[in-house]
């Protein structure tokens, strides 16, 4: 355990205290406590090398874990009493766990006699949880102080983060010839290899899974048609907006009301406005009693139609809805049409006629067209919106007053291709890519002196591409002017850099990125200034060799060579890197917080070490109903 706890104990210098607590543990917690209530057989848990966990101990396991969890949650989160059994074990093995204390002042005293009293359970259980919970806060500090980052390292960590130079750039992508030819065999391999990833989440942005894809049809009712007709009808008589008048007399916004008065045009607004909504409401309605006439009976599942095999046949059209609706309620013939052509829902919003409709009508929030076409059954959705192939949409009432109705006459869930056929354009492309990266990689000395002899220009020009103008690069990018002195520089640093870490960010992703370059590429960062390193800091960087000035580097995460041309470098002050270091002893520090995130893989792989899943497996913990009742019988 001793041994454990040295190795990796980097991963925890940097967090103190309360942050260095919360983070062992998952944040959505205490979820499982009610459901872990264990059987009254006598085996409720396998642990270590083939021990049994008792009902009995078991029982007190939970009262232990149902007092952290009331009373000391801001101490320390547990996630379920299983997690808290787990804690328990591993500091009472490494001796961590301190002997039963009597309190004899007034207040413990106090404190224990109302946590057993609100908890239902003995003194002596929460004496024993007291005890515990040292052991385990013993254990967790030892593990973060189990090892100290040196001053050099530190000082090194801060010359690297820190120091910065400023480069211009010009980024030479690989990209295809268009003229290449690849065998059959080829094409394969490559479909293959990425069939089954979504498109641009694989390595180099290489995936070819097909993504959910949908045809459609639609019918809209323009809200300038429904007011058209609705200040054509017989309802808006002169009669009707006096009546109108009279009712609403007391709305501020209206004159009183005179028998001989003209009607007030904001009157005769309001009651069509008023009429206006009444009409659609009648005609949202009738449209939904056409559609639903030829189902009525089916049966349903999970809100959705079983619809029979001749549904086609059955069905009513748009194009017959538009006309039945238009001898109904005397309107204008409401558009009609179809897509005919495969359409991915990520694209959705890309519809014509409909795919920037917002629908105000279905729950207590907008809902747009991509929303609803993503809810469909066939794209393994929960049916919030009920939305199936070949059965039309509720009337969606969008936000301009428009009613719109569509159907999904096709569907064509996420899947990997059926043949290469469907993806070969796509295929041939990456193909042409990685031709074209490998002769980039090859010709990458020739491209070097090229540039060092006739300039970055020439080269941009020679690539059809562009010069990048200068601008400061680094491996943490903090946005804090270096002008600044150390003093006042250090906070705002160590400040922008927490809020970083705190959002999620990735230390790989807090280096600069070069314009042009498509992902952020840390690699190629470091090597700038790896190269910065070496330079004098006596001689003018005008003056170097350009063999020292200008020099090629990949991006392989890119498929992309870029030339590189220094024309500055700030390295970290000596001041400003001892004032990082200083801080390590008295506070949680930043720069064992980077070098831990960057050798260990952050915050995830820190968190993990004293979670329920590591400490499970460590301990080779196996509890469940399954493993209780298969004990049992073995018992009986």
């Amino acid at each position: 355990m001793f041994k454990f706890l040295r190795k990796y104990s980097v991963w925890i210098l940097s967090f103190g205290g309360t942050l260095l607590l919360i983070a062992f543990v998952a944040p959505d917690v205490i979820q499982r406590f009610a459901q872990e209530a264990g059987t009254s057989g006598t085996i409720q848990a396998r642990v270590g090398n083939g021990e049994t966990v008792g009902y009995k101990e078991w029982q007190k396991n939970q009262v232990e874990a149902q007092i952290i969890d009331d009373f000391f949650s801001n101490t320390i989160t547990v996630d379920s009493p299983s997690h808290w059994f787990l804690l328990t074990r591993e500091a009472d093995i490494a001796g961590l766990t301190p002997p039963i204390q009597i309190p004899n002042d007034p207040n413990s005293i106090a404190q224990v006699n109302t946590i057993a009293r609100q908890s239902g359970a003995s003194g002596q259980t929460v004496l024993e949880t007291f005890a515990h919970l040292q052991g385990v806060q013993r254990l967790m500090s030892m593990y973060r102080n189990a090892g100290k980052f040196s001053d050099r390292r530190l000082q090194k960590a801060a010359d690297d983060y820190f120091s910065t130079a400023a480069v211009e750039t010009v980024v030479i992508d690989a990209t295809p010839q268009g003229n290449e030819t690849f065998s059959n065999d080829a094409m394969q391999a490559q479909l293959d290899a990425w069939a089954n990833t979504p498109a641009g989440e694989g390595d180099f942005g290489f995936g070819y899974q097909l993504p959910d894809r949908f045809k459609t049809e639609w019918l809209v009712i323009p809200s300038n048609s429904i007011t058209t007709s609705a200040k054509q009808s017989p309802e808006f008589s002169t009669k009707e907006q006096r009546k109108f008048w009279r009712r609403n007399e007391n709305d501020p916004r209206f004159p009183e009301v005179g028998s001989t008065t003209d009607i007030p045009e904001i009157v005769q607004n309001a009651y069509l406005e008023t009429l206006t909504a009444q009409k659609r409401t009648e005609i949202s309605r009738s449209a939904a009693e056409h559609l639903r006439n030829p189902r009525r009976g089916f049966n349903q599942q999970d809100g959705f139609i079983d619809l029979p095999d001749d549904w086609d046949a059955h069905q009513i059209s748009y194009e017959s809805l538009a006309t039945t609706l238009q001898s109904e309620f005397s309107i204008a013939l409401p558009e009609f049409g179809s897509i005919s052509t495969w359409a991915s829902t990520a694209d959705a919003s890309a519809t014509p006629v409909i795919g920037t409709i917002v629908a105000v009508n279905q729950g207590e929030r907008a809902v747009p067209f991509e929303t609803l076409v993503d809810s469909a059954k066939e794209f393994a959705a929960n049916g919030t919106f009920r939305i199936q192939e070949r059965v039309s949409s509720p009337v969606i009432e969008d936000t301009s007053g428009d009613l719109v109705l569509f159907r999904l006459t096709e569907t064509d869930a996420a899947r990997a291709p059926h043949t290469l056929a469907e993806v070969q354009s796509q295929v041939e492309y990456d193909l042409g890519r990685i031709a074209s990266w490998k002769k980039l990689q090859a010709d990458a000395s020739s491209i070097e002196q090229s540039a060092r002899e006739n300039g970055l220009l020439s080269s941009s020009v020679e690539y059809n591409t562009e010069v990048n103008a200068p601008r400061p690069v680094s491996l943490i990018e903090t946005g804090i002017p270096s002008i600044l002195s150390p003093t006042d520089r250090r906070p705002l640093m160590a400040n922008a850099i927490g809020q970083q870490l705190a959002l999620g960010a990735q230390i790989k992703n807090m280096a600069t990125s070069i314009p042009s370059l498509e992902q952020n590429d840390r690699d190629l960062i470091q090597s700038i200034m790896d190269r910065a390193d070496m330079l004098p800091l006596d001689v003018p960087i005008a003056a170097l060799p350009v063999d020292k000035r200008i020099f090629v580097t990949e991006s392989n995460e890119n498929m992309a060579l870029v030339l590189v041309r220094f024309t500055g470098t700030t390295p970290a002050s000596t001041e400003l890197a001892q004032e990082f270091v200083a801080t390590t002893a008295t506070a949680p520090a930043l720069l064992p917080m980077l070098l831990s995130f960057d050798e260990l893989g952050g915050l995830a792989e820190i968190s993990n070490t004293f979670s329920f899943d590591a400490l499970a497996e460590r301990h080779n913990f196996e509890r469940g109903s399954a493993t209780v009742a298969t004990e049992e019988t073995e018992v009986n």
